[in-house]
């Protein structure tokens, strides 16, 4: 799995894809980025096809702390999606550290 720094991130943010891979209810009731899509890490990986197009587009997963981001990362990167990265820490370590 490759990911990415919470700095890293901060300066990309605006120009990547970001992918929270939480249930609705999670991003209902927790902290959450507004920027990012909802997509259930087991729907995006039933129905990645549907999802994802562009193979040379930047990906960067979310979830709370970075497990099933990381699930999400790994499996896109085996489908050929070689920019798809976790971010470090998950959404709580940003709130932390930014907010």
């Amino acid at each position: 799995m490759k990911s990415i720094s919470l700095q890293d991130y901060l300066q990309i943010k605006n120009k990547v894809r970001t992918i929270d891979v939480r249930t609705t209810m999670e991003v209902k009731t927790l902290l959450k980025f507004d920027w990012a899509e909802n997509i259930y890490v087991s729907d995006l990986i039933d129905n990645f096809d549907y999802y994802f197009k562009d193979k040379n587009e930047v990906i960067i997963t979310v979830c709370n702390a970075g497990n099933r981001s990381g699930q999400a990362a790994d499996f896109l990167e085996n489908q050929g999606y070689l920019n798809a990265y976790v971010l470090d820490g998950g959404i709580y370590n940003y709130y932390r550290k930014v907010k």
